[in-house]
């Protein structure tokens, strides 16, 4: 009788049987229905979720505005868009289509009534400049990828084990809700740099939270059990939806680890021009142009300048990245006491074993003294600025003096101008550039109901394109006002508005700047604005830096 052999089944490995009863047990400690209608529930649109999104959104928009970040965070504790998008993940998780229709409609909803209230809130406010709280939110980076990440999970397992549900969505709030507000900001500003970086931040953020939800419920036995047509079609389809949330997030973070990369390896090499001696780095700033430029902005504290050294560094760090790397670079000199040198030299040319060397010497003595002569000179110079001085680059050997001035509420442009030139009269062999700290330029008065250009206006014409020329810029923004009289009707002051800036506008072209004009006139609040700020304010023209040559 022939003896039947048969394979004894397959042994799965410890590893895989440790994991797959881990996640058993995991599942069995969830009420998975009650999670799920609990989940949907939330998630729907509602009356109350439209009025809070909108009330968030508000005091969002309004702490950026503010630079507030305790605004911020309290608008946080009240965003209810925690609920949209854990149903989101959680229909992903067991392919509930309706569920995700309806988490997506509640969403879209609610981003668009969060950006409508930011953009309104930003029209009417007195307040528009970028604040640092906003320009934060204008570009992703890692810390912001990994706070959406953390949030996603901390979210997904406080709604799967039903545990501290209103403070996670505080985090999960503050990966969205301040995004919206600054896109918000953008539009109303109209800058869509600001408006499309934080957008992406606010889609970058959703696409991560809604994948680290949708893996951590399945880790909890979310899918197969709860979905009867769950197949290997629908696996599919769920790696492919995986697929698509993470190739966003997959290009953000390389751009981000490669900009960081680059960042790091300039600052370790900004030196390199400088070694042999004592100097330190100041101030460096790294930015990546869309032209596929690298531009770099930095200060170098030295006490001997380096001839040739940004035409170094731009060859060395082109060569080392592969593309185009533009160096604006500032040698500020620090004063050095020769004293001690002075006195070595001396001791050893008096030396028996000196004796040989001693003409060599002597002249490099006198290179000293006139080194020496002309740090004095660089002394009384930086002592002779009759205001605060936030830098200086003082070159003795080409007679060159540019002085930074730092902010001083009691200087105007014009008397920068005059300090200016009162040094470069008392300094006469010397070229002495005073460079304003960053101010609000002389406004434009017009005469009532008059848009032409007058000889009284030249003086404020010419200290406005002084200051922006030793600014660096070269792109403005001219904005005109109007007074509520002088028109007979609301268009025709915001056309006065226009022609106003398009006068002083086409002046500040004809002396090199690119200029762009904009008549602004709020009908509706224009009366209260003038008791506030005088009648005569909007009689004039404002002139806005928008660009410099390094940028």
């Amino acid at each position: 009788m022939s003896e039947i052999v048969t394979n004894p089944p397959t042994k799965k490995p410890f590893w895989r049987r440790a994991i797959s009863l881990t996640f058993k047990r995991l599942a069995r400690r969830v009420d998975h229905e009650e999670v799920v209608d609990h989940v949907t529930e939330e998630g729907e649109l509602t009356g109350r979720y439209i009025f809070m999104v909108i009330t968030s959104c508000a005091i969002a928009i309004l702490g950026l505005l503010l630079s507030s970040p305790a605004v911020v965070i309290g608008a946080m504790l009240i965003s209810p868009l925690m609920g949209p998008i854990m149903l989101m993940g959680f229909s992903l998780s067991v392919l509930d289509i309706d569920a995700l229709k309806k988490a997506a409609v509640s969403m879209v909803i609610g981003v668009v009534a969060a950006i409508a209230m930011a953009f309104l809130i930003t029209v009417m406010s007195p307040i528009t400049e970028a604040t640092p709280e906003i320009l934060a939110r204008t570009r992703p980076n890692f810390f912001d990828l990994m706070v959406a990440v953390f949030s996603g999970l901390a979210g997904g397992y406080a709604v799967i084990t039903r545990k501290g549900e209103t403070i996670v969505g505080v985090a999960i709030a503050t990966a969205l809700m301040p995004p919206l507000a600054v896109t918000g900001y953008g539009l109303a500003v109209g800058s869509m740099a600001v408006d499309g970086g934080s957008f992406f931040l606010f889609m970058t953020n959703l696409l991560a939270i809604a994948l680290s939800v949708t893996v951590l419920s399945r880790i909890y036995g979310f899918g197969s059990e709860h979905s009867p047509r769950h197949t290997l079609g629908q696996t599919l389809l769920v790696i492919i939806v995986f697929v698509g949330l993470s190739v966003p997030l997959g290009l953000a973070l390389r751009n981000i680890a490669y900009e960081t990369t680059v960042t790091n390896t300039i600052k370790t090499e900004i030196l390199t021009p400088f070694k042999g001696g004592p100097h330190r780095l100041g101030e460096i700033l790294v930015s990546f142009p869309k032209d596929n430029s690298i531009q770099v902005n930095a200060t170098v504290l030295t006490y001997e300048r380096v001839a040739g050294a940004k035409a170094l560094l731009e060859t060395a760090l082109s060569e080392q990245f592969g593309q185009v790397v533009i160096v604006e670079l500032d040698q500020v000199l620090i004063n050095r006491d020769v004293g001690i040198e002075q006195a070595a030299f001396l001791e050893l040319a008096n030396t028996s074993l000196g004796a040989p060397l001693r003409a060599e010497m002597r002249a490099e003595l006198s290179k000293l003294e006139s080194l020496s002569e002309i740090r004095r000179t660089e002394a009384e110079l930086r002592n002779a600025a009759p205001f605060k001085l936030a830098g200086a680059d003082i070159d003795g050997e080409a007679r060159t003096a540019t002085f930074f001035a730092a902010r001083e509420k009691a200087f105007s442009v014009a008397a920068y101008k005059a300090m200016e030139a009162g040094l470069a009269t008392n300094f006469e062999n010397w070229t002495i550039t005073v460079v304003p700290p960053i101010m609000d330029l002389p406004l434009i008065v017009f005469e009532q109901g008059e848009d032409a250009v007058t000889p009284d206006m030249m003086p404020d014409l010419g200290l406005a394109a002084w200051a922006l020329e030793h600014w660096g810029v070269l792109e403005v923004e001219v904005v005109g006002y109007a007074s509520s009289s002088g028109a007979l009707q609301n268009f025709d002051n915001q056309a006065l508005a226009f022609r106003r800036a398009d006068a002083i506008a086409e002046v500040l072209r004809g002396r090199g700047f690119a200029a762009e004009a904009v008549g602004e006139y709020r009908a509706f609040r224009q009366t209260a604005e003038e008791r506030r700020l005088g009648y005569q304010r909007f009689q004039t023209v404002l002139i806005r830096p928008q660009a410099t040559a390094s940028e």
